[in-house]
């Protein structure tokens, strides 16, 4: 008997018997005790895997340190290239500093549409008296 009842088990991958047992981390898909060796190789695939991931516009794959987090103000999840996230800025930029309806520089004022208008970004004044006449 050895000390504690260690007992020798099968590894699910290579069916070598080992006493020493790792258990294999839900997301590897592997039932049952694996040695040490099939654990390391395990661990590099799915540590590899992650290194890489694809842009959420574009789908391009590339490195993590080369994928950009969008910023809290874009309601997205997921990491952007360098060219989507330029494009995305350039996007809400112009959507917070012009007029969605005319396209009209907004000043200091801005007047935010009512949820029933069904218009996505700030009005001018203009736009917004407009759209309160017609729709009220």
């Amino acid at each position: 008997m050895k000390l504690f009842g260690n007992k020798t088990v099968i590894c699910k991958m290579c069916n070598k018997e080992t006493s020493h047992k790792n258990k294999p981390k839900s997301e590897w898909n592997v039932e049952g005790p694996l040695c040490g060796d099939c654990y390391v190789i395990q661990m590099k695939k799915f540590y590899e895997q992650s290194l890489r991931q694809k842009c959420v516009t574009c789908g391009i794959e590339k490195d993590v340190p080369d994928l950009w987090e969008p910023r809290y103000q874009w309601d997205m999840t997921g990491l952007l290239c360098k060219s989507c996230f330029d494009k995305k800025d350039i996007e809400y930029k112009n959507r917070r500093e012009n007029c969605s309806v005319c396209g009209k520089k907004l000043g200091m004022i801005r007047y935010n549409p009512k949820t029933k208008w069904v218009l996505d970004g700030q009005l001018c004044r203009e736009c917004w008296d407009s759209h309160k006449a017609k729709l009220g």
